[in-house]
């Protein structure tokens, strides 16, 4: 005979070893706050629809909220016997206010809707944050001096020197990839942002619940409708790990530039001390392990990714065990994530980039060469593809004489001999890269005045996200204070039903609309 919850039909207890390869508590501890919000939703509409009476609706939420209290001071313990948050709570519930109260708790509701709530909630504050951290690391980058609108770097295609970009130019280019994946952020908290809860098993129930109500009180802006589908969908997990591995991959692409720019051979940027260690046995060594674990932790997330597509991809509709495989992977994706961003807000905050450095590497490097070819075709009206050849030539014949840009002397005699002659005063003026970066005006390019309009852009769509943030931030805290306070009231004494018609009035509607 076993005395666990689901126990009625089994004339034995697992083993421990069955019960160590199956329980979750220790991943379900993130849960606690949603699980228990949840509970005072679910009962709150239980008592409203008199699926359970006055007297058992008082002492469940009064055990709810005692318990909300002790997880609040950091007192609440889930037990490894009990399997998972939902049984830890039920039971102590059971153990505050008896099994003939404290069994209502369960009514109407399986575990597979209830950790499908209790997901999407914890994923909803997850989300909020990785904008919030999206949205800080973008400050920092857009925070740039005027100065480093025309700080040299070179800029690089195929990993050779390609032409000259600013500091400016740099940093705007990842606060754009970096304001898409706020973009993706909020499109997976709308698909997450549905209510599951009432969905039961995965057939629903013939108690007249209201779906609608519950939602409300847990501040979600939709019910996602059909009950199969509810319990089944894992798809908004594996789009959210989908937003964080992009994100990863984000960030490890501007770890790497850090990475190899602060090497001698570049001489591009240095890092903050505050964001680099020394090494054991070389007292030279100044090591960026901020970009490198940043680059390398990238890996976690992909990892997630992939791990969640293969643990549903053969799970059919309805619920097995294979989906608590999600959270484990997805938790440790996330934790990457966010610590990921929020030390590199601070260590963008403390690189010093060297545009003496990148100036000097751009005239040796040729990447100035297009702009002969571009003045050949403005004054001199060749065809663009003969006057790169033109360019091209000069590249040649310069690194045969061991020349580079610079020798301007050097190149007026070669275009001479060409029969394309230029001025010497000419070709330092076209050829200066600070020259080159202010004349890329065409929208988006490195020209000062360009890359100041798109940082104004950056900045508006920053404030529109912000908004947005704050907004959704307040509704969920409003769901939730509204809930615990008409939990208060029916304890107290208040109808509930009324109680809860007059909080839920005061919440955001649902919005039906699929498309």
């Amino acid at each position: 005979m076993t005395d666990k919850l689901w126990g009625g039909r089994f004339d034995e207890d697992i083993t421990q070893d069955v019960l160590d390869y199956t329980l979750t508590v220790d991943v379900d501890e993130r849960l606690v706050f949603a699980d228990l919000w949840q509970d005072i939703a679910h009962v709150l509409m239980l008592g409203a629809q008199s699926i359970v009476t006055d007297e058992v609706t008082r002492p469940l939420l009064g055990s709810l909220l005692r318990l909300w209290d002790r997880s609040e001071r950091g007192e609440l313990r889930l037990r490894p016997e009990l399997e998972d948050v939902h049984f830890n709570i039920e039971q102590q519930v059971i153990e505050d206010v008896g099994r003939e109260v404290g069994g209502h708790l369960q009514t109407a509701r399986s575990r597979n809707d209830q950790v499908a709530t209790d997901t999407r909630m914890y994923l909803r504050r997850v989300q909020l944050d990785a904008v919030s951290a999206n949205l800080e690391l973008v400050r920092e980058l857009l925070g740039f001096p005027e100065e480093e609108l025309l700080a040299i770097l070179p800029g690089y295609t195929h990993s050779q020197a390609a032409q000259p970009i600013s500091v400016a130019f740099w940093k705007t280019a990842h606060a754009s990839m970096l304001l898409r994946d706020v973009r993706r952020l909020r499109g997976a908290f709308e698909r997450t942002d549905e209510s599951p809860l009432g969905a039961c098993a995965l057939a629903g129930t013939s108690f007249a619940l209201d779906r609608e109500v519950t939602a409300r009180l847990l501040g979600f802006r939709r019910v996602l409708g059909h009950a199969l589908d509810a319990t089944s969908a894992r798809d908004h997990l594996i789009e959210s790990a989908a937003a964080f591995a992009i994100g990863g991959n984000n960030l490890s692409r501007m770890a790497e530039e850090i990475v190899m720019w602060s090497g001698h051979e570049y001489s591009l940027v240095e890092v903050s001390d505050a964001y680099a260690t020394g090494s054991s046995i070389m007292p030279q060594k100044k090591n960026p392990v901020v970009a490198e674990l940043a680059r390398g932790r990238a890996g976690r997330t992909a990892g997630t990714l992939v791990q969640l597509l293969t643990m549903a991809k053969g799970v059919t509709l309805g619920y097995s065990c294979d989906l608590q495989e999600d959270k484990p992977y997805l938790w440790h994706a996330i934790d990457a994530y966010l610590s990921t961003l929020r030390i590199v807000a601070g260590q963008t905050r403390g690189l010093r980039f060297d545009g003496a450095r990148g100036e000097e590497l751009c005239w040796d490097n040729f990447s100035t060469a297009t702009e002969l070819a571009n003045h050949l075709v403005a004054e001199r009206g060749l065809p663009f593809r003969e006057a790169h050849h033109v360019s091209g030539a000069l590249v040649a014949a310069l690194i045969k004489r061991g020349a580079t840009l610079r020798d301007t002397a050097a190149g007026a005699e070669i275009l001479a001999e060409s029969g394309h002659p230029v001025a010497e005063p000419v070709l330092a003026r076209i050829f200066a890269p600070r020259a080159a970066v202010s004349g890329y005006i065409s929208p988006g390019g490195t020209s000062p005045q360009s890359v100041t309009v798109v940082r104004a852009e950056l900045r508006a769509a920053v404030t529109a996200h912000a908004d947005w943030l704050d907004e959704t931030r307040r509704r969920l805290s409003g769901a939730y204070e509204a809930a615990f306070a008409g939990a208060r009231d029916v304890i107290a004494g208040a109808d509930v039903g009324k109680t809860l018609d007059r909080i839920v009035s005061d919440l955001p509607t649902i919005d039906g609309d699929l498309i």
